[in-house]
């Protein structure tokens, strides 16, 4: 199993490749959770959007399996849903 640490460096590796915006940004972590079944890891990252198009920031979120730390899933947004 992949422990947190790793967890949030692979998701932070998948992001710019699934959304460009967050290409040469620089990511906050926001959250990190591993689900209730020990499947899955979430990570949540937060960045400034390349164009402000509003006064915020946007937030992203990986799904990555536990047991390898291979990518899942991912959204716009900062849940993602225990049947997603």
């Amino acid at each position: 199993m992949v422990q947190v640490k790793e967890a949030v460096q692979k998701a932070k590796q998948y992001l710019p490749e699934i959304f460009e915006s967050a290409a040469g940004r620089e990511l906050n972590l926001e959250g990190v959770e591993l689900t209730n079944d020990s499947k899955f890891w979430t990570v949540t990252f937060s960045y400034t959007p390349p164009h402000e198009r509003y006064a915020g920031r946007d937030y992203k979120t990986v799904k990555l399996r536990a047991e390898d730390g291979e990518f899942f899933g991912a959204r716009d947004g900062l849940t993602y849903s225990e049947t997603a």
